[in-house]
């Protein structure tokens, strides 16, 4: 325990002897400057498959904050595309203040532009491997090999009577009456679920007007991994919406 942990907790019964109350959760009363930036640690790292170069890539890191004396800040990032290297630091500001002490997870999504088609190593500060990217050379000349909806939200859903049943809405807005999600496509990996809706334009009169949509998707439980994984998707936009699923041991 740190010597500021220890001051708090006389400081409390200092506090509860004087008579007045004391809550140990509520330590700060004005905001302050963080007095470093130090390295973490990425417990995880996710990334989502069949990525090509015309697309904006990303990975998602997934750890824990030492304590709650850490706040999350941009990590340090470097691609080498001749080596087919990423280097990923995570970060974090530190406050020397009294804090919680427990672990406090994250997630981060890191955004990497768009990439040249290879096969890329990820690691850490440090240069040990934490994971790895595929991306694929882009075969056309049009930004994606399928017109996908404008989506703007992923949202993960546990069914309250079965544990092991999940679902995903997708929630985007049209910005012409013509547009229409014509069929859904889901891919299973071992730690990853893409769900790719792919959009089309009706035939006719078309207005420019906005149209809010939701897309429900039930998950196959029994493709699911135990554990945490990734749930992804693409939005016409060009970039990717994502979210991590729990997925509980039976």
């Amino acid at each position: 325990m740190r010597n500021t942990s220890i001051m708090s907790v006389l400081a409390a019964g200092a506090f509860a002897f004087s008579g007045l109350a004391f809550n140990p959760i509520v330590l700060a009363t004005t905001s302050s400057d963080p007095d470093e930036v130090r390295n973490i640690k990425v417990t995880r790292i996710f990334t989502p498959k069949s990525l090509d170069s015309n697309d904006s890539s990303v990975v998602i890191l997934d750890g824990y904050l030492p304590d709650g004396c850490y706040r999350l800040t941009q990590p340090e990032v470097h691609v080498n595309d001749e080596h087919k290297t990423i280097s990923i630091q995570a970060r974090a500001n530190y406050f020397n203040v009294p804090c919680i002490e427990a672990l406090v997870p994250y997630t981060q999504e890191v955004e990497l532009g768009m990439l040249p088609g290879g096969n890329y190593r990820i690691q850490n500060g440090d240069g040990h491997q934490i994971g790895s990217l595929s991306v694929k050379k882009a075969q056309s000349k049009y930004p994606d090999d399928f017109l996908y909806a404008p989506v703007e939200d992923l949202i993960l859903d546990q069914k309250e009577t079965a544990t092991d049943q999940h679902s995903a809405t997708l929630r985007g807005r049209f910005t012409n009456s013509c547009m229409y999600i014509e069929h859904v496509d889901t891919k299973y990996f071992p730690d990853t679920v893409e769900i790719l809706p792919v959009m089309a334009m009706r035939k006719g009169n078309c207005a420019d007007i906005e149209i809010p949509f939701s897309l429900d998707v039930e998950l196959d439980a029994s493709r699911l991994t135990r554990g945490r994984m990734l749930v992804h998707t693409r939005s016409l936009n060009g970039r990717s919406v994502s979210s991590i699923l729990n997925v509980s041991e039976n």
